[in-house]
């Protein structure tokens, strides 16, 4: 094929690619999503703190959590700013999980690397790893 037909053939196939990549991020709703405007109001999420003489644990306000991270989080930090311990006064309380099989309540991610986020510390429970388990059976794998 000569370079003449070549050229409006390519620009045909990068317009239909471009089309398709357009018509797929407008189906998915822009591609975003799981911003704080998708929390709903009223949601809540434990908390615990962290200091040993408190120890204290309670739900808060998820939106209202997620924007204090967004707020104060330090980029060179491994972890979530603290909030200040309704109990205590200090700054010492990071996100929790209740677990739904002991019902114990534990720091987020504290099971450690390579492990579920809300892996419990206490019975080594997580939510996310049993319904990863179903999904598959589900789906027929072993």
């Amino acid at each position: 094929m000569d370079e003449s037909k070549k050229k409006p053939i390519m620009i045909g196939v990068i317009v239909v690619c471009l089309v398709a990549a357009g018509a797929i991020f407008y189906a998915t709703g822009g591609g975003g999503g799981g911003g704080l405007e998708d929390i709903a109001e009223g949601e809540q999420i434990w908390v615990k703190c962290n200091n040993k003489a408190c120890g204290v644990e309670y739900q808060t306000g998820k939106k209202d959590y997620f924007k204090y991270v967004q707020q104060n989080i330090d980029p060179l930090a491994s972890s979530a700013p603290p909030l200040v311990c309704q109990k205590c006064s200090q700054k010492s309380v990071f996100r929790a999980e209740k677990c739904p099989s002991c019902g114990k309540v534990f720091f987020y991610g504290a099971a450690g690397a390579g492990e579920f986020s809300d892996r419990c510390t206490f019975c080594k429970f997580s939510a996310t790893e049993e319904s990863r388990k179903k999904a598959k059976a589900a789906a027929g794998g072993s």
